[in-house]
């Protein structure tokens, strides 16, 4: 005690002098309440302390904050809560009650750093830019103010608060996108470091230099730069994440994913090394959504369940492990979107419903499952031929990402055949991710381009556009986004009257449709192969044409089961209707009937945009 006395300021000795006097005069005030309370009958006594002994669970929380904490307490309670806040958040107080706590903390010390930085962390949960900013001005301010640091660090300290406090201002200006403001905080921290000589807070600076420049050409040398100089100055942290860094700038660059997972192994052994749990749920989310990059569907499952299944290396304290960090949401959203993709949308929603549990509303990783499951619906929504609701989830989508809400508006205006008006959005979405670089949008706009000039009748003109979007993902390694281009040229071949080389080109890429695609695309391709089939019989024997007719009624089965799993009844009543005429020309009126019947059922229900390929046949 005499310790911690001797090191309070002039400032909080006065403060402490009022607490115990305010303590004094309510300690003598309560004793003259006891005397008189003597005077009242006993039962009336017993049954109030009965009362009061109920009612301490409810009033914890206002007798924490009615009078100041002990500095042990205090550091105790801010410790506890950015620790939840980094690993649990769920656990943590809410934002409005974490604010109240520090508010009454900072009301009796108004010094207190760490409450000031907590406030800023606080802060950060909900968005608020001015408070977290003022919060974080605050923490620095009362750092230097009390000689914290220069107490440990000599003069030196006043410095070092200084240059981690632009570098912190850098990262949160960084955060909300202000990126110009990003840069001057930056170059005010590299300026204090180099006149400090601070190789580990330079080592920082250069990693946020990248993050702040990474749309650059150049930016992966000051990336490698930055992993050779954190490992030199034995920082393995600041070299796993630059590792990290690297390979997803490599994964969009289009690298070979063995030498990817090579370097990502490499990173794991830094981790284990030295016990870096956070680093190692990183590491895995960052396979999961390579292979999902790649298209590997089966390979991105294992790695998302892995890491569900993976126990945490260390626990936070009892009862509460690292699993409510944005990694794990990641993961959580990553197997949601695989399971919608297969048809499994009961398992998709009960993934989706824990994550509303993990990762409440206000949290700050819930714009990762709200998003997620934005792009669900509006996907089922498409399928089911609502496009009146899949326009209402547009908006929803833009709010959470831009460039994802305006291509997902061009599709809709397509499927509405609003044909000039998704064009012009189209082209102008294809010219600002050509300018940011974002291949794998502007394959997926390519692609819609081709299908609005095909619908259009213009098969000749979607050629070009569709052999570009296909040098791109082969380019990128983009093997999901190359087999749906592969698709849409042999559907452009067949069009064209070439049905025999549709059919080969079919034959090369419908083996990792099938393996790793999604049941829509499977469906599509067993159903395209049937019309080439048909196609392609057009001109032969009586015999080889039944045969082959028969190939593509069970190819048209197959096709059928893969929409039915999406419920994806525009294209079932596509396929019902070419199974029907099939039938007609086998001479089997039975099965025929049937097919004709449940083309009626599904015609009735859905709008009717024309059926031109199976008019052509």
């Amino acid at each position: 005690m005499i310790l911690a006395y001797s090191k309070l300021s002039f400032s909080q000795v006065f403060k402490l002098y009022t607490a115990l006097q305010q303590y004094f005069q309510n300690g003598e005030k309560k004793t003259m309440e006891d005397a008189d309370m003597e005077l009242a009958s006993r039962e009336e006594g017993e049954r109030k302390m009965e009362k009061e002994e109920l009612d301490v669970s409810i009033r914890e929380e206002e007798v924490s904050c009615s009078g100041p904490l002990s500095q042990k307490q205090a550091e105790f309670f801010l410790s506890q809560q950015a620790s939840l806040l980094k690993n649990d958040e769920t656990k943590a107080l809410t934002p409005a009650s974490l604010q109240k706590e520090l508010n009454n903390l900072l009301k009796f010390n108004p010094d207190f750093a760490e409450a000031h930085y907590l406030s800023y962390l606080n802060n950060l949960r909900v968005q608020d830019v001015f408070s977290s900013t003022h919060s974080l001005l605050h923490y620095f301010d009362r750092l230097i103010l009390t000689g914290a640091e220069s107490k440990s660090n000599g003069e030196e300290g006043y410095g070092r608060s200084l240059r981690y406090a632009a570098l912190n201002l850098a990262a949160l200006h960084c955060r909300f996108g202000h990126y110009q403001q990003a840069e001057l905080a930056l170059q005010e921290a590299i300026r204090i470091a180099q006149e400090s000589n601070d190789h580990v807070c330079l080592q920082h600076c250069l990693s946020w230099l990248y993050v702040l420049g990474q749309k650059r050409s150049d930016s992966y040398v000051l990336l490698e730069h930055s992993v050779k100089k954190a490992v030199h100055f034995g920082l393995p942290y600041l070299a796993s994440l630059g590792i990290q860094s690297l390979v997803q700038q490599r994964a969009f660059a289009g690298k070979m994913a063995n030498k990817l997972m090579d370097a990502l192994k490499d990173s794991d052994l830094l981790h284990w090394k030295h016990s870096l749990s956070e680093l190692i749920d990183i590491s895995i989310a960052q396979k999961t959504a390579i292979w999902r990059l790649y298209g590997r569907s089966t390979m991105a499952l294992q790695q998302a369940q892995m890491l569900l299944s993976m126990n945490s290396l260390e626990s936070v304290n009892a009862g509460v492990q690292q699993n409510n960090t944005e990694s794990f949401a990641v993961a959580l959203c990553h197997l949601a979107e695989l399971h919608a993709e297969q048809g499994c949308f009961a398992a998709a929603s009960e993934v989706l419903k824990h994550l509303k549990e993990r990762f409440p509303p206000n949290s700050q990783h819930a714009q990762l499952w709200m998003l997620c499951d934005q792009k669900i619906q509006f996907d089922r929504a498409m399928n089911d031929g609502k496009y009146h609701l899949a326009d209402s989830l547009v908006t929803g989508i833009t709010a959470l990402n831009s460039i994802e809400g305006v291509y997902r508006k061009a599709i809709v205006l397509q499927a509405q055949n609003q044909m000039s008006e998704a064009h012009k959005l189209l082209q102008k979405l294809l010219i600002h991710c050509q300018r940011t670089r974002n291949t794998e949008m502007v394959i997926s706009v390519l692609l819609s381009v081709a299908e609005l000039y095909w619908r259009s009748s213009s098969p000749t003109i979607a050629l070009p556009v569709l052999l570009q979007a296909l040098a791109l993902s082969k380019e990128y390694r983009l093997q999901h986004l190359a087999s749906e281009t592969v698709l849409n040229l042999a559907f452009a071949q067949l069009i064209l009257g070439i049905p025999e080389q549709a059919l080969s080109l079919l034959h090369m890429a419908i083996e990792p449709i099938l393996a790793d695609g999604a049941v829509l695309d499977k469906g599509r391709a067993m159903f395209l192969v049937a019309k080439c089939q048909v196609a392609s019989a057009a001109s032969c024997e009586p015999l080889k044409k039944a045969e082959a007719l028969e190939a593509a009624i069970e190819n048209l089965n197959e096709a059928k089961n893969y929409f039915a799993k999406v419920d994806c009844k525009e294209q079932i009543r596509d396929v019902v209707y070419f199974q029907a005429r099939l039938y007609h020309t086998l001479g089997k009126t039975q099965e025929r009937n049937r097919c004709a019947m449940l083309f009626r059922q599904l015609h009735q229900d859905l709008p009717f945009h024309g059926v031109p390929l199976i008019n052509l046949l």
